[in-house]
């Protein structure tokens, strides 16, 4: 529902920019290229478009570098958590000490 609200609020601001900045602009570049005329909230809009997925771009280049290394420690922990359990089986079960070996005793005679 809140989505919802703000998917409204959203569309009526942008509407409402739009409607205010209907100015018609030309872009002039080098060597004398220039754009047709557009409304000024056209450059305003695309320029928003363009820097959030510019933004999402390198934010899903980030994330994926992060999942990565964690699918990797993940791995080495399962690794360090086997070999824990295999050295704690290891000294759970000491053998029993051996009995000291004695000679045979001769009764002097």
């Amino acid at each position: 529902m809140t989505r919802a609200i703000l998917a409204v609020l959203f569309v009526i601001l942008a509407a409402t920019f739009s409607a205010m900045n209907r100015e018609e602009i030309s872009l002039r570049y080098f060597f004398g290229w220039s754009t047709g005329s557009f409304p000024l909230f056209l450059l305003i809009l695309i320029s928003l478009v363009a820097g959030m997925l510019l933004g999402f771009s390198v934010d899903w280049g980030e994330r994926h570098k992060l999942r990565s290394q964690a699918r990797r420690l993940g791995v080495q922990v399962k690794q360090l958590r086997k070999e824990i359990q295999t050295r704690s089986a290891e000294k759970t079960s000491p053998e029993p000490p051996s009995p000291p070996s004695q000679a045979p005793k001769t009764d002097p005679g």
